[in-house]
């Protein structure tokens, strides 16, 4: 069983609750690298939805595919 495989057993063991904890740990990371690099504060709107687009190409891709 190569690494890919065993990922993919492991994640089928998860459920609403802990695909929502896991969404709620990413935004708790994400406020702790903005406490610990203030530049990233300073990032335009126009940047930041640039940022968020580029990010979500491939998942809405797969999932209207």
């Amino acid at each position: 069983m190569n690494l890919i495989q065993f990922m993919n057993a492991r994640i089928k063991k998860m459920d609403w609750i802990d695909v929502g904890l896991v969404k709620w740990s990413c935004m708790f990371f994400g406020i702790l690298l903005a406490m610990l690099f203030p530049g990233i504060l300073n990032l335009g709107l126009k940047t930041v939805g640039f940022i968020i687009l580029i990010l979500a190409i491939r998942p809405i891709y797969r999932y209207l595919k």
